[in-house]
């Protein structure tokens, strides 16, 4: 029995420590793009959102080791009960993942942003610096529109001809999302598949450290 415990013990503190791991990365790359993103567009909820489960699993994570080393049935349960509420989280946002077209989402949040430039000049400027692109589909959108080229269209803002940026920022922000999704669907499978290894090893534990206080008792 203290054989099998300690076995739990030290599986769920290297999955908690896991958890952490991945909690603080979803958070650290939230909070990177929040930066970029524009205050009430999807992109900017969705981060918002990722930024509340990556704390809510790092928090959820130094519950599980402080259960875990305290072995505390009631502490392990109060785990268990936090991973069944991520679990949960974590199983709808996959799904609306899967099911949410975040490609044509930032195409429509770049063109409503670029429609009305006079306002979203620092955006558009932001955007050109981040993403090393200009204009909509080239620097020639502003030669078009009577207008001279920005320093935001130049590596480290300094005119150069060799120096301007020659794709147009439609097509980067399309394939930034891209990679965005591809990378956000790989952490959000492996922390799913990680919290329901920590579910059943706690979930064992607390079996295990209750059979063993009923024994104590009788």
């Amino acid at each position: 029995m203290d054989c099998r415990t300690s076995f739990l013990k030290a599986v769920l503190i290297v999955l908690n420590v896991l958890l952490s791991l991945i909690g603080v990365t979803l958070i650290a790359l939230s909070v990177y793009e929040l930066n970029s993103s524009t205050p009430g567009t999807f992109e900017h909820i969705a981060i918002v959102v990722q930024i509340f489960v990556g704390t809510f699993v790092v928090l959820t994570s130094f519950l599980g080791c402080f259960a875990t080393a305290r072995v505390s049935l009631g502490l392990v349960w109060s785990y268990v009960i936090c991973l069944l509420i991520l679990l949960c989280l974590q199983i709808y946002i996959i799904a609306a993942a899967h099911s949410t077209d975040y490609v044509e989402r930032s195409k429509k949040d770049f063109l409503a942003t670029w429609a009305d430039q006079r306002t979203n000049v620092e955006r558009i400027s932001l955007l050109e610096q981040k993403y090393s692109c200009c204009g909509q589909l080239g620097a020639h959108d502003y030669i078009l529109m009577g207008r001279g080229i920005p320093l935001s269209c130049y590596k480290d803002q300094e005119r150069r001809e060799y120096s301007l940026f020659s794709g147009g920022c439609l097509q980067a922000v399309q394939a930034h999302a891209t990679d965005n999704v591809a990378i956000g669907l790989i952490i959000k499978w492996l922390l799913l598949l990680v919290e329901f290894a920590a579910l059943g090893a706690a979930t064992h534990l607390g079996i295990t450290v209750r059979n063993k206080l009923r024994r104590e008792r009788f």
